[in-house]
């Protein structure tokens, strides 16, 4: 029995999760949990936890700390660290997995555990796209600076694109485990029956490098070819300026009518988009690994992306989608239009995605992979405490 830390965001409400990293722990904990090897604590130091407590759930303990949210760029979130540190003490764990750079890592590498870190974010090509916000531009640039400095006082990394591989920093040897994002078990369930007119699924963030603005102009052009086509965002306001930009763009191109602005959903609700999806539209400017091309692929939809980081490395050309250049708004729409004019090449799209989501993002075979890394480093630590 191998004693696991996580430390990673987690779900305060378990029936909305908001994506992204967060996603991927809170699918991960559920397929760890139900193996017999492994005895599975999450700790999650967020601000919007009201208090410190701990409950168990999908099938894990989940230590919730709150977290102040005061200064931490200036400081290095020093109180966060102290509190995962006392918890980490109490847990005794064999092995800590920190579920991104930032935090999660700075806690890890001072636990002077076995540990291990999954490469989520390219916080050093992030900080590279230009930001409207000056405020922004700095702090990424922090981030950047203070993740390059993690990554050199780590080993075990867990990789999910080989463009996370490829953007590892020179000078340090990495033992890499290439381990996909997950996809929870009820994606693939979902029976995807595309509406009539089409609707096109946009699912991340309203963050400058999710790039909403392009897709919502690749799909005017959609909208030209399909009259009564839709375009339905999901997923959180990034609570800047970029929001009312976009229900300015949406209003002033007469668009108001076709395009939902649908926030952050219960998972209910993101389910449902996904059994009555077109297809997955992606128009980012930096990716590593998105967890709604994995859903897709769970579920059976088509995916038109751009060539942002990972993205090519989970689309597959003229297989599961298409991949065209960043901002190439005739492009990307010449692909959507192609796919929603072309039943026959819709299915077949649709059919392979669905086998490459049982084949790569299935739960149990992560689980495994990820229990198999876990044993690996522990091997490794002991031999190396012996030698």
């Amino acid at each position: 029995m191998i004693r696991v830390a996580m430390l990673a965001s987690y779900p305060i409400d378990p029936g909305i999760v908001p994506g992204g990293v967060t996603a991927v722990a809170a699918t991960l904990v559920r397929g760890l949990a139900r193996r017999g090897d492994i005895e599975l604590h999450v700790v999650c130091c967020q601000k919007d936890v009201a208090r410190d407590h701990t409950e168990m759930r999908d099938g894990a303990l989940i230590h919730f700390i709150h977290d102040p949210d005061r200064l931490t760029q200036v400081f290095g979130w020093r109180s966060q660290r102290a509190a995962i540190a006392r918890t980490l003490a109490e847990i005794r764990p064999d092995v800590v997995h920190a579920q991104g750079l930032g935090l999660e890592t700075a806690a890890a590498i001072e636990a002077g555990l076995p540990f291990a870190i999954s490469l989520h974010g390219i916080l050093w090509k992030e900080a590279s796209i230009t930001h409207p916000s000056w405020v922004k531009r700095a702090r990424g640039r922090i981030r950047a600076r203070r993740a390059l400095r993690q990554l050199m006082a780590t080993t075990n990394v867990f990789i999910t694109s080989t463009y996370a591989s490829r953007m590892l920093p020179a000078g340090r040897r990495y033992r890499e485990f290439v381990v996909r994002n997950p996809a929870a078990d009820e994606l693939f369930a979902i029976e995807n029956r595309p509406s009539v007119p089409p609707r096109i699924l946009f699912v991340g963030g309203l963050r400058h490098r999710k790039d909403p603005l392009t897709a919502i102009l690749v799909f005017e052009k959609v909208l030209r070819a399909f009259p009564g086509a839709s375009l339905r965002i999901v997923g959180p306001p990034s609570h800047t300026p970029l929001d009312l930009e976009i229900e300015e763009t949406v209003r002033i191109r007469g668009l108001s009518k076709s395009v939902s602005l649908l926030g952050l959903v219960p998972d209910s609700v993101l389910h449902e988009e996904y059994s009555k999806a077109s297809l997955l539209l992606l128009t980012s400017l930096e990716e590593t690994a998105p967890v709604a091309l994995g859903e897709a692929c769970a579920v059976g939809i088509p995916q038109v992306g751009t060539n942002a980081g990972g993205i090519p490395d989970l689309i597959r050309e003229n297989e599961t989608g298409f991949v065209r250049p960043i901002g190439d708004v005739k492009a990307l729409a010449e692909r959507v239009i192609a796919i929603l004019g072309d039943d026959a090449l819709r299915a077949r799209l649709a059919k392979r995605a669905k086998e490459v989501g049982r084949a790569e993002f299935a739960l149990d075979s992560i689980a495994e992979k990820t229990a198999d890394a876990y044993r690996e480093i522990l091997k490794e630590a002991k031999a190396n405490a012996t030698s």
